[in-house]
């Protein structure tokens, strides 16, 4: 066997176990949420009210981060997280724009190629516009740390070992804008032009963890980044 085909015999293992991390993180995720809504509904209280769908959300999000906690735990990956400096801040401001930016021009090209899909999240704001706010706050607590400290940091850690860090990055993107696929609804094509975004928004995140190697730097873009989007939808509602 050559050495090409060692090292590719090599990667296919720990890609399909994070592959499978993914989906098992994202059905603990989605049992928990529905744990979480099927008492309130049986004492009276309405699904898509602000503190249930806030508590949903929370629930799935802490057995999110669980799995990833226990799976670095299980492989023993080293998760680099610490206060960030005020130039790690700086950074990470200036990965929230580039985020921004890139976000907005894709969005724009997938409304000109017709290839916008329809967000889930929009349409539970519709008729409820304070989950959006929320849903900034619940970002900025829980829902950044715990996606950053799986994809960012077992994920591409996990991947850095075997690959390095720019394969690395492209692998957890990846898998970060495939959980997402949920949040969108209407045909397929949208749909998966939707998740592609959210993966090149991923690389922005991933590289500022190789950059800074520091965590918390990814974990603020995101949450900034979140609450941004989410009070302009709020405002535009």
């Amino acid at each position: 066997m050559s050495n090409v085909d060692t090292r590719r015999s090599g990667l296919i293992r720990p890609v399909a176990e994070l592959v499978g991390l993914t989906v098992v993180a994202f059905l603990v995720s989605l049992v928990a949420g529905v744990a979480f809504i099927v008492p309130m509904f049986v004492l009276g209280y309405g699904i898509e009210t602000t503190g249930v769908l806030i508590g949903s959300t929370a629930a799935g999000q802490v057995a999110f981060l669980g799995v990833g906690y226990a799976y670095s735990r299980l492989r023993d990956i080293s998760v680099s997280i610490a206060r960030p400096s005020g130039r790690q801040l700086l950074v990470a401001l200036g990965g929230t724009v580039a985020a921004l930016v890139v976000a907005t021009l894709l969005s724009v090209l997938l409304t000109v190629l017709d290839l916008l899909p329809q967000s889930v999240i929009g349409d539970i704001a519709t008729r409820n516009p304070t989950f959006l706010l929320g849903l900034a706050a619940l970002s900025v607590v829980l829902v950044a740390p715990a996606e950053e400290w799986l994809f960012r940091g077992v994920i591409q850690g996990r991947l850095r070992q075997r690959v390095g860090p720019t394969p690395a990055i492209a692998g957890s993107s990846l898998l970060f804008g495939s959980m997402h696929l949920v949040n969108y609804s209407g045909s397929l094509l949208p749909v998966f032009a939707g998740a592609s975004l959210i993966v090149v928004v991923g690389c922005v995140f991933g590289a500022l963890y190789e950059y800074t190697d520091n965590l918390a730097v990814p974990i603020v873009t995101h949450a900034t980044y979140n609450v941004v989007l989410l009070i302009l939808s709020y405002l535009s509602i």
